[in-house]
This record gives C-alpha cells, sequence and structure tokens, in this order.
C-alpha cells in the first residue's frame, strides 16, 4: 500500500482507532507492506496542518505501537514514513517554512527560511532518532519520503537548491542531505531494519529532478546502504503528476521506475494509476518493477489484493476524481467517492432483524448504491428508474475526453446489482400509487439541466447535457458559446472541440473557469483546454446573438467582445429533481431523498447519502 494521508489523526496528530481500523482493513485485504502516512520527524516546521500524523515525539509512540501490532494481526507488514515537509507548507503555528534556499514557492506565495548547516545537521540526527522510534514501535521497517518536493527533495533538485556551501551547488553536495539522513538511520536501528527511500523519478519542472539525476540519486542511496527505491515523481507545481486525475492512463509512469530499476540492485518499487492486478503482475514480469505499490486502489476496495489472487475481478476501480485529496486537502478526514465506507470503516451497518419492503426512486449511483445497502442488510428492495438503463449522471460524465475510467464504475454497479439479486425495474416511473406497497422510500431521482435563453439563440441553443448525449463529432465545423464555466461547461467545452468543432468560447460570470472541481485536476483541465485552444472568458457574460456573432459584455470593466457563434450550449448547473418527493409529501407518505434529489453534489456525496440512508433503515 502506497502512503496516502488520512487526516484519521487526533487534532494534534495522534493515531485514534479510526486510523488503526483503516489500516488494519488495508492489511487483511492481503496487502504485503502497509506504508503509513508521512509522519512528521519535527514540529511545527516537519508538518503542515494540525492533524498531520507526528512522529517527534516519544509521547505519540503508543498509538504507533498498537498500528504496528494490528497490521501485524492482519498479516501484513507495516513500514513508518518519516517526513520533513520543508518548502510545501504554509505559515503553521507562525512558523515560517524552511527549506534549502530562501526562493519563493508559488505553490504558497512564501518565501521559506533558508536552514543554516547547524539545523541540517540536527535534522539529520532527529531522522535518525525518529527511525528508532519506529523501530521500537514494531514498525517492520522505515520508508523515508525524499520525493515530491519536500524537504529531502528540494535539497536534491536544483530548482530549490541554490546553496553555495556542502549542502548546495554541485549534485553531489545537493544529495549529501539525503545520504546523511540515510546514515544516521542506519546507525540509529539494528543492522538487518529495512529502509526505503521514495524518490523521484522525475520533477517535471524546469531545473528540477531529471531522469538521470533520479537514477545517480538512486546508485548513491544504494551505496550508502539503502534497502530498497520507491519510485514516484512530480512536485506540488506539478501536482496532476504526483497525485493524478482521471484523465492519466493506467501505469503512465512506470517507466520511471524502470529507469531506476536498471540503475540499481536494490528492489525498486513503482507506482503510478495501477488501475488492474493484469497490469500490476505484467510490470513485475516483465521487470520494470520489484514491487507494485497500489494507493487509492486500496481505498475503493480494501481487499484488492486478496481478490486479485483469487481471481475475483468483482470490485470498484479508481476513477481518479480526487474527492479522497481535495477532503484531505482541507483538513478533513478521508473520504472515497466510490467506497461509502472508506475512512469510517467501523460503521458497517447490521443485518436487520425484520426485513421490510424498500423502493429505491432512481439508478444513479445514490440508488443503486442505497438499493445494495439496504438489500445486504436483510430487506426486500426494489429499484425504480424511468429510463432505460441504470447509471444517471455517471452515463454523461464519462462522456468527455479521457473519462473513460467511469465506464468502469458503471460496470462494476450493474455487478453489483446483479449479485444483491435487487429486483430493477427499467422504463418504470414511480409514483405515489405504487408507494402503498412498501415501509420505505428512498428517492434518489438526481437533478435536471438548469435552463436560460439567450436573445437571438432561440432556435440553436443546447443544455451541456444534450451535447454529451450526443456524438461529439456532430459538432464538427460548428462555432459554440458555453454559456457557464464549472467542470461540465468546461467539459462540454473540451468534447466539443476535440470531436471537430471549429471554435469553442467558455464564458464565465466568474473571474475563473472551473472553479468547482479540486485543483489537481482543474490543473490538468486547464492544460487540455488551453492545448485545443479553447477561448476563456472568465468575467464574462453573454448578452445575445446577432449576425453569428455572440455579444459578450464584461461584468466589471464593461467592455465587450465578439465572439463567432452557431450554436450556444447553457451549462448554468442543475437542480434537483423534487417533483415525486413533493407528491409524496402532499399524499403524507413519508420519503427520504438523497444524493443530487436532495442538493445538487458530486459523486461522493450522492454514494454516501444514499449508503447512510440505507445504513438508517
Amino acid at each position: 500500500m502506497a502512503p496516502l494521508g488520512s487526516r484519521l489523526t487526533t487534532e494534534n496528530g495522534a493515531v485514534t482507532d479510526d486510523m488503526i481500523e483503516f489500516y488494519s482493513q488495508r492489511a487483511r485485504g492481503g496487502a504485503g507492506i502497509i506504508c503509513i502516512e508521512a509522519m512528521g520527524i519535527d514540529y511545527p516546521l516537519a508538518v503542515g496542518n494540525a492533524n498531520h500524523v507526528r512522529f517527534h515525539d516519544s509521547c505519540y509512540m503508543p498509538g504507533h505501537a498498537k498500528l504496528a501490532e494490528r497490521i501485524h494481526e492482519c498479516g501484513a507488514k507495516a513500514f513508518a514514513l518519516l517526513w520533513h515537509a520543508g518548502i510545501n507548507k504554509g505559515a503553521f503555528m507562525g512558523e515560517t517554512p524552511v527549506a534549502p534556499s530562501a526562493i519563493l514557492n508559488p505553490n504558497t506565495g512564501i518565501v521559506p527560511r533558508a536552514l543554516t548547516a547547524e539545523e541540517i545537521h540536527g535534522l539529520v540526527d532527529k531522522f535518525g532518532q525518529a527511525a528508532h522510534r519506529a523501530m521500537l514501535c514494531g514498525y517492520d521497517g522505515v520508508s523515508v519520503h525524499a520525493s515530491h518536493g519536500y524537504l529531502i527533495s528540494s535539497f536534491v533538485s536544483a530548482a530549490t537548491n541554490q546553496r553555495t556551501d556542502e549542502y548546495g551547488g554541485s549534485f553531489e553536495n545537493r544529495i549529501r542531505f539525503a545520504l546523511e539522513v540515510l546514515e544516521a538511520i542506519k546507525k540509529n536501528t539494528r543492522k538487518d531494519y529495512p529502509v526505503i527511500f521514495r524518490i523521484n523519478g522525475s520533477d517535471f519542472i524546469e531545473n528540477g529532478i531529471t531522469e538521470e539525476e533520479a537514477a545517480a540519486f538512486a546508485q548513491a542511496l544504494e551505496a550508502g546502504g539503502v534497502d530498497a527505491i520507491d519510485v514516484s515523481a512530480g512536485v506540488y507545481g506539478t501536482i496532476d503528476t504526483m497525485i493524478e486525475p482521471i484523465q492519466y492512463p493506467e501505469g503512465w509512469k512506470l517507466y520511471l521506475a524502470e529507469n531506476i530499476k536498471k540503475a540499481v540492485h536494490v528492489p525498486v518499487f513503482g507506482v503510478g494509476v495501477i488501475h488492474t492486478p493484469e497490469l500490476a503482475d505484467q510490470a513485475i514480469r516483465d521487470g520494470k518493477v520489484d514491487f507494485v505499490a497500489i494507493g487509492r486502489e486500496l481505498l475503493c476496495e480494501p481487499q484488492w489484493p486478496n481478490k486479485a489472487k483469487a481471481g475475483d475481478r468483482h470490485f470498484p476501480k479508481c476513477i481518479g476524481c480526487n474527492a479522497c485529496f481535495e477532503r484531505i486537502g482541507k483538513s478533513l478526514p478521508l473520504r472515497c467517492a466510490i467506497n461509502p465506507l472508506a475512512g469510517r470503516e467501523k460503521h458497517v451497518p447490521e443485518p436487520v432483524c425484520r426485513p421490510e419492503c424498500v423502493a429505491v426512486v432512481g439508478a444513479g449511483p445514490g440508488g443503486i448504491t442505497a438499493a445494495v445497502t439496504a438489500k445486504r442488510r436483510g430487506h426486500q428492495v426494489e429499484l425504480f428508474e424511468e429510463t432505460g438503463e441504470v447509471g444517471g449522471q455517471l452515463i454523461l460524465a464519462a462522456a468527455p475526453p479521457r473519462k473513460d475510467k467511469i465506464y468502469d464504475y458503471i460496470a462494476y454497479l450493474k455487478e453489483e446489482l446483479a449479485e444483491s439479486q435487487v429486483t430493477v425495474h427499467l422504463n418504470r416511473r414511480f409514483t405515489v400509487d405504487d408507494a402503498a406497497d412498501f415501509d420505505h422510500i428512498i428517492i434518489a431521482a438526481g437533478a435536471q439541466s438548469r435552463q436560460m435563453t439567450v436573445e437571438g439563440a432561440e432556435t440553436f441553443t443546447k443544455t451541456a447535457w444534450d451535447v454529451l448525449a450526443e456524438p461529439a463529432d456532430s459538432f464538427r465545423g460548428r462555432h459554440v458559446i458555453v454559456v457557464g464555466g464549472g467542470s461540465v461547461g468546461c467539459e462540454s467545452a473540451l468534447y466539443m472541440k476535440e470531436g471537430g468543432a471549429e471554435s469553442v468560447a467558455i464564458v464565465e460570470l466568474r473571474e475563473k473557469i472551473a472553479m468547482d472541481m479540486d485543483n489537481i485536476s482543474r490543473m490538468k483541465l486547464m492544460h487540455e483546454i488551453e492545448d485545443e485552444k479553447i477561448g476563456q472568458y472568465p468575467g464574462f457574460s453573454l448578452k445575445r446573438v446577432e449576425n453569428g456573432m455572440g455579444m459578450l459584455s464584461s461584468c466589471g470593466e464593461q467592455t465587450e467582445q465578439q465572439v463567432p457563434c452557431d450554436l450556444v450550449v447553457i451549462a448554468v448547473g442543475s437542480v434537483s429533481r423534487r417533483d415525486l418527493a413533493e407528491e409524496l409529501y402532499q399524499a403524507g407518505i413519508p420519503a427520504i431523498s438523497v444524493g443530487d434529489a436532495a442538493a445538487i453534489g458530486k459523486i461522493g456525496e450522492a454514494v454516501r447519502s444514499g449508503f447512510d440512508a440505507a445504513a438508517a433503515l
């Protein structure tokens, strides 16, 4: 299991029962090594937020001892990831971040303080002391976080290290800190205690760590006695290569691990959108890596390794929506969009003592989750869907370019329905008259696209939902203005432009487009929009269309622009479908609405609300 933040600690970074259960579930699921999330070796400078894991003091050892012990009981090995955030933190606890050099960090807007040589020596000791504590706690080894632009990585990179002393300048000087950390860990642990270094195969930035430097770094670590190399990639300026959104293909950065493996003799770990057991197996067979590390896949399905070994391919695959990282980026406990139990593993609903009849209306992700959960608890469940297929808005969400992983999720939901034996009624509208046959009604009817009219475009206006339901090439040669620059509008624009539209412009009232997306997914989408030369007009509105031109008006400066237009696409949000809920209410029939039928949200909100509604019956 690759390390990833859970934010399941206490408010002061200590291990909790929820955190223990989170990791033990993945250990029970068959992962060979559980690499615990980043653990700060100093405080407050090594951690970025209050609920980052702290390991700078012996007072945290009891919780870690329990965590390691529980992972062992569940059949896996436990490794502690020793970490110093370095430049990649804000001014937490009023402290200025530290770095090799005082260079502005564009991601935080803060100029960090350059460490003195004496402070560097102190940090080397602290890494060694943390490794000693990890060994005492029962961890089977340690991994050192020397990637992603964190402190050790920032010393290695010429982009962030401009020192002129023994820790800067030449490549040999820039890796000195890392090698001293390795030496300190070796001195503070027994001779056979394993040490892994997590390094970047490439930073993907100018003057950053290159593939050649990564290989040389790995060789130096091997000479220093490291036991394995874990190869990741990217820094916060290229975070979409570090925590990949949905567009990245499966296994895309294994080539970086392969590059390292050619340079060293110690085992090499590879990561990067390992979506299926087949790819993981092939990567090892082909000699690209010795070990495969998976992270988000184990959020979606803790039993991934066990199911892989058993040949069971019925499990949810990560869709790369990054809802997990959007949560922890706000210091909130980890959740997964498609696994409603991720981060709250102790909340498994119990079987019911007295089965009842449950109707679920709407076969989107929230409705299907509710139906399957209620059925598995022992209720008699019928699922009503007024269209001819299940999936709801997922079908539209999968249409834009490079979002095909959502089709895997739709296929999984169909398998869930079949396996649970929920009675499914397609092309069937649920009415008030049907309610008499059920003890409980869960409404997951979703939403509908919000409508608006534009003067002069009444005869050639569609909604984004209409667009995504049509073949992309049907817009070939068109001049399109998309009104609304949220995620749906932006993805619809990309869909039409790649389908052959002559020109596409996005008009958005707010000062930026795609503001409803997490930062990582937004970064990748913005690159794609720019590559396709899609026009961006934040702070503008479309007033009218005349003579084949859309008249855009600036919201602030009262300026106007003209953009070619023979098709207007409306993407100004959606509204909950509440007609059935209102009818049932008027008839005095209780029902609970979930997902978009209750409040417009994302996939994760729909799935969790559907699960919670069924768990409460």
